[in-house]
């Protein structure tokens, strides 16, 4: 997840009790996602890695175009796919961010 520094937060138990923070979403659904995410992405996963969460959206980092082409023509097939495996669907989509 992608947290932005706010000086009045002080230790880690207020950051996770935040609602700007968590926007609805458990600790345990993170855990769920990174496990989900290694089994769904297959032999992809060699070549793109998840690198956060934000707001409902996969961030992916891709080594390769190719690799990113994959994942943009598998997203709605993977999307779906992770969505089942919880309560109530709350992946949105997947964005890619190649390595420089």
């Amino acid at each position: 997840m992608f947290l932005k520094p706010r000086a009045r937060w002080s230790t880690a138990r207020e950051i996770c009790g935040s609602k700007r923070f968590l926007r609805g979403l458990r600790l345990g659904d993170l855990a769920i996602l990174d496990a989900v995410w290694e089994k769904e992405a297959g032999t992809l996963g060699r070549h793109c890695k998840m690198i956060g969460v934000d707001d409902g959206y996969i961030i992916v980092s891709s080594c390769s175009s190719a690799a990113a082409s994959e994942i943009t023509l598998r997203s709605r097939q993977i999307v779906r796919n992770i969505n089942k495996y919880f309560k109530e669907p709350w992946i949105k989509a997947i964005k890619i961010r190649s390595r420089l």
